[in-house]
């Protein structure tokens, strides 16, 4: 891997340094660390296209993987613009830095989508660590409109995570994600 490689990965693993404070508090004050380390509600419903709100319902166990395929279409231009070489220079630092920015989930969705959901409701919880999401990659260096999109994601994260009462499938959902951010060039 080349320097810059490396450097966006220690950047990710940082996030070590704000969950361990996270940890420390949810002890001291006798709270559970997260809520959603558990195993999903597959069959929850989701209402489409706001989570708790619109014209169809699925259930989360279809949701996700439809997803997964949009995401998938969406990206697939770019990654195919960038061919095949590309892809195989960088497939492990895409599966490093998607297993690294696991982190990300276990802190917006998992410790603060807990903590907020008990002192907001889920609803509220959901808006603040969204938008806590979109600023995070604009402290990142991400441009505001990138920024916007990743809020707007936040705001699905959060509601799949809330509905199946798991972080497992925005985990799934946001580590392909992330496979295709880098094969698509977006992150290098």
């Amino acid at each position: 891997m080349e320097p810059k490689e490396w450097h966006i990965l220690l950047n990710r693993l940082s996030l070590i340094c704000i969950l361990i404070p996270l940890l420390v508090l949810a002890l001291i004050q006798k709270l559970p660390f997260m809520l959603y380390a558990k195993k999903p509600l597959w069959n929850e419903r989701i209402d489409i296209p706001f989570i708790w709100s619109g014209f169809r319902q699925s259930k989360v166990k279809v949701f996700l993987p439809v997803a997964i395929a949009a995401t998938s279409v969406a990206f697939m231009p770019f990654v195919i613009r960038n061919g095949w070489g590309h892809v195989q220079e960088i497939w492990l630092f895409a599966l490093a830095f998607s297993f690294i920015n696991v982190l990300e989930e276990i802190i917006w969705r998992g410790v603060l989508l807990s903590r907020f959901s008990e002192q907001l409701g889920d609803r509220w919880a959901v808006i603040v660590t969204s938008a806590g999401f979109g600023l995070q990659h604009y402290s990142l260096g991400f441009p505001w409109g990138v920024c916007i999109a990743f809020a707007l994601g936040g705001l699905y994260f959060g509601g799949i995570t809330i509905k199946s009462n798991s972080l497992i499938p925005v985990v799934v959902w946001h580590t392909w994600m992330n496979v295709l951010m880098i094969f698509s060039g977006l992150l290098l």
